[in-house]
């Protein structure tokens, strides 16, 4: 196996200003500041899209004392369009969050580098801390109205705070992983059954010892205390149990339908209001969206189990498709650059990023996968492959987007760095010939070929394979 100590002398002190005074970590926290500060304010009047809107609409209805509301039949999760309403009264303009986002992932620089750092080296987490930077992808998120800036910043906080609890026996620093996965919950419906995860990262090569089963305890309360009120609240508004979000039911119905699993990427989605119509009208109707959100989700579950149910072999045959969705090379930055509303920039430049965008998404999705077959081990190795893999399951029963699988990129980017600094090194683990090595290559090469499914899709010229 690989070694996995640092390559070259690594700061000692791990505090904020220590890591400050390192200057090539500075640099890169300057560079992605600067690269998504430019966005900001060159298309600062740019006007929200889709569930951009849904977020400054629910924002509004939060600061007119309306609290959480229903749109268009979703009830979604509270934590992103409060932070909206927050910056907006702040500011007075609802994409203001904007601001905080720029924060946020400048901090996610220094931290995907203190994550890497600890598991592989110095140099592994230079290469993620500037692969972070530059992501053209990660530079958009932060420069709109999604929730993908926070929600990474919380999965990657949410690992420094897994590693630092399992540093002690102290049951008090479990509860700040346990806080940051029940404000993972309150920011996404799908993080709400991660619980185990965590409980898995705390308990790894900790079975014996009793003080590792009361810090999976102690952070499973911290979680449940973070999101109880919250869905207290919102069970007895609406008449039924709510945890953060009811959307499953209307991604069972895009997802789970006589037509093709519903996606919104560039060039394989329905992006028009026409074109969805005209997709939607050849499957099941969907259940009336006047009155309560959550019974409309509970009737749009009912209805989509029962469609697997009717059609099995349909339902596994879609997996592939909906994982190809999530995998899509492309990303809402692609779709941005095509509608042009990034005004103002050459076509050359247009084409150049959507080249980048697609490279990045290769460099990190099968440099990671390569990376953790060949070189990553332990706690880490567990969990940032078990929270892959449950967001992957997830979306592979429902509907893919390339939005989803932004937040993970971060964490599959800790392993992609290891893959990077030492290629030949972790090539050759590869090739030995052990039952680990041979799923690894497997993995990458399906993994591939479904990433090459919608690579030209990012291209009108081309149509998809």
């Amino acid at each position: 196996m690989t070694p996995t100590e640092p390559t070259s002398p690594a700061p000692q002190d791990g505090t904020l200003s220590g890591m400050w005074r390192d200057l090539p970590l500075r640099n890169a926290m300057i560079v992605a500041f600067v690269l998504r500060l430019v966005p900001m304010l060159a298309w600062i009047d740019k006007p929200c899209v889709r569930d951009e809107c849904t977020y400054v609409d629910l924002a509004g209805s939060l600061l007119s004392g309306q609290g959480m509301v229903g749109t268009h039949g979703w009830l979604w999760a509270p934590a992103y369009p409060v932070l909206l309403a927050i910056h907006q009264w702040l500011f007075r303009l609802p994409g203001s969050v904007e601001i905080g986002q720029l924060f946020v992932a400048t901090a996610c620089v220094a931290m995907i580098f203190r994550l890497t750092e600890g598991e592989y080296g110095r140099r592994p987490a230079l290469i993620a801390a500037w692969g972070y930077a530059l992501n053209p992808t990660f530079i958009f998120y932060t420069s709109s109205l999604w929730s993908e800036t926070f929600y990474s910043g919380l999965l990657i906080g949410a690992m420094l705070a897994l590693r630092w609890a399992r540093g002690s026996s102290s049951v008090a620093r479990a509860l700040l992983p346990g806080a940051l996965l029940g404000l993972c919950v309150l920011f996404r419906g799908v993080a709400t059954y991660m619980a185990p995860v965590f409980i898995a990262v705390l308990l790894w090569g900790r079975l014996r010892q009793r003080d590792a089963w009361k810090q999976a305890l102690a952070s499973t309360l911290a979680a449940v205390l973070i999101v109880a009120p919250y869905s207290v609240y919102a069970t007895r508004k609406f008449g039924d149990l709510v945890i953060s979000d009811r959307t499953l039911g209307q991604m069972m119905y895009l997802g789970n339908n006589d037509f093709p699993p519903m996606t919104f990427d560039y060039g394989n989605g329905d992006l028009s209001n026409r074109a969805y119509d005209r997709a939607t009208s050849s499957g099941r109707a969907p259940c009336a969206q006047e009155g309560n959100p959550v019974e409309k989700d509970g009737c749009e579950a009912k209805a989509g189990v029962a469609w697997i149910k009717a059609h099995p072999q349909t339902f596994l045959a879609r997996v592939p498709l909906r994982v190809a969705q999530l995998v899509n090379p492309h990303s809402f930055l692609t779709r941005n650059l095509r509608w042009g509303r990034w005004r103002g920039l050459p076509d050359w430049m247009d084409e150049a990023l959507i080249v980048t965008v697609a490279g990045f998404s290769f460099a990190t999705l099968v440099g990671g996968t390569l990376g953790w077959f060949s070189r990553a081990k332990g706690w880490y190795a567990a969990g940032s492959g078990l929270i892959v893999l449950y967001h992957v399951a997830a979306i592979a029963v429902l509907a893919g987007l390339s939005r989803y699988r932004v937040p993970l990129e971060p964490l599959w980017l800790v392993h992609a760095a290891a893959f990077y600094s030492e290629p030949r090194a972790a090539l050759k683990v590869l090739a030995n010939g052990s039952l680990r090595s041979i799923i690894g290559v497997f993995t990458v090469f399906f993994l591939i070929a479904l990433m090459l499914k919608f690579l030209p899709a990012g291209w009108p010229w081309w149509r998809t394979w």
